[in-house]
């Protein structure tokens, strides 16, 4: 995942050019130094320069300045009184009459002619030259969501003939080359697996451990597919869905995720087992336990996809399935809600599109540093941009997870976005008054 990347809050390049002029004022060529030749205006005050001019220079006893310009200041540009040579009156030398001796014309001495004195020309008055003051600006992916794969490993699965272009291969076969290649593709640096079996081995045919098998972890792909039986391995064992969903939702439950969604991937081959008889309605009473288990587990954050492998149309099976799909939150697009595969390549299939549809329902970013004035913090996905709102539930925008500002949520349709970009730009502002 990329970090969140700092950035310099502004660059400035300065190019300054001095200009110096110069004006001469030149005598009467043809008069000698000391010989001045007095116009008809000029009355015993010559001063050599032609302009005519008997006003006193300040602090001597001459009339007459000697500048040529005629206005008896003695600076030569023409304006009497000032002084400064500009010709604007105001006496600041740089010609536009406002005082400040800048040049531009607006009173406030910083030369960038926006008049608030920062010298940076966008008016805001805090010199940065950015009027939203950007501080830090980087794209971040979502926090990877953790994925606990459950799978059915009774003895059904070792049963071949399900899939009509490999008649010989076992639907435990198909399974462990399914999350081979999903798992192994390098998703498992994106995504955090763990893996549990049921029945557990030698824990009977209805038996199943608190455990997992494989726990949770990113890059995790290699010691995953370690430790679940084989491609070619014998399974063995009953089918208590009904067991192995309580004690996975309980673990996933009580993980201590980094802040990504937890999600249970639910993969079987056959109606629910391991029963109890003396029910009335023994798979009635196992699927409502099933489906309570699976509700109460996504009120408080799991939420689960079921594929059925090849599942039988006759007796409750599907019904079951279609039930556990919905309640679990995560139900497939279109008529039938749970995921199927009736051969290994549906079966590979509905696994890819599992594992990318639950990273993209990952709403967390994680941040490398806080922001400066949180408040102020933008989301940019796409071609939208968020702001900070109060209630996630029903604003789209986006929320701290924290005290310490080092985690967003972004909410609605924020999320949605999200789950289509894979990405989002944070941007750090400060406050721009």
């Amino acid at each position: 995942m990329d970090q969140l990347r700092g950035r310099p809050r502004f660059s400035v390049s300065l190019s300054l050019l001095a200009a110096l002029s110069l004006t001469f004022a030149c005598g009467d060529s043809s008069s000698g130094e000391g010989n001045d030749s007095t116009s008809s205006d000029e009355t015993n005050s010559g001063d050599g320069d032609g302009d005519g001019d008997t006003t006193m220079e300040a602090g001597t006893n001459d009339q007459g300045d000697g500048d040529g310009d005629g206005d008896g200041d003695g600076d030569g540009d023409g304006d009497p009184g000032d002084g400064d040579g500009d010709g604007d009156g105001d006496g600041d030398g740089d010609g536009d009459g406002d005082g400040d001796g800048d040049g531009d014309g607006d009173g406030d001495g910083d030369g960038d002619g926006d008049g608030d004195g920062d010298g940076d020309g966008d008016g805001d008055g805090d010199g940065d030259g950015d009027e939203a003051c950007q501080e830090f600006a980087g794209e971040v992916a979502p926090i990877p969501p953790d994925v606990m794969f459950l799978l059915d490993r009774s003895g059904s699965m070792t049963d071949t003939g399900f899939d009509i272009n490999d008649p010989n291969k076992t639907r435990w076969q198909a399974l462990y080359e399914a999350v081979e290649a999903v798992v192994g593709n390098g998703a498992d640096s994106q995504i955090a697996f763990g893996a549990k079996t049921f029945s557990t081995q030698g824990f009977g045919a209805c038996g199943v451990s608190v455990n997992p098998d494989v726990p949770i972890a990113i890059d995790n792909a290699n010691v995953l597919l370690a430790n679940i039986p084989g491609p070619m391995a014998i399974v063995n064992g009953g089918t208590p869905t009904v067991l192995g969903i309580t004690n996975t939702m309980a673990y996933m439950e009580q993980y201590e995720s980094q802040g990504g969604a937890k999600f249970i991937f639910l993969i079987t081959d056959g109606r629910i087992g391991c029963t109890d008889q003396d029910e009335p309605d023994p798979d009635q009473a196992a699927l409502d336990e099933a489906v309570a288990t699976l509700e109460n587990g996504l009120m408080n954050g799991v939420t689960t996809y079921v594929v059925g492998i090849a599942p039988s149309i006759f007796g409750p099976t599907l019904m079951q399935m279609e039930a556990m799909a919905i309640a679990g939150g995560a139900p497939k697009a279109g008529v039938e809600k749970f995921y199927r595969a009736d051969d290994a390549d549906m079966l590979q299939e509905a696994l890819e599109a599992v594992v990318e549809d639950s990273y993209g329902a990952s709403c967390f970013l994680d941040l490398a540093e806080p922001p400066f004035f949180p408040d102020f913090t933008k989301v940019v996905i796409g071609d939208n941009i968020y702001e900070l709102v109060d209630d996630c539930e029903n604003e789209s925008g986006f929320v701290y997870t924290n005290m310490e500002f080092s985690q967003i949520e972004v909410c609605n349709a924020a999320c949605d976005d999200l789950g289509i970009e894979q990405s989002a730009e944070v941007q750090y502002y400060c406050n721009p008054g």
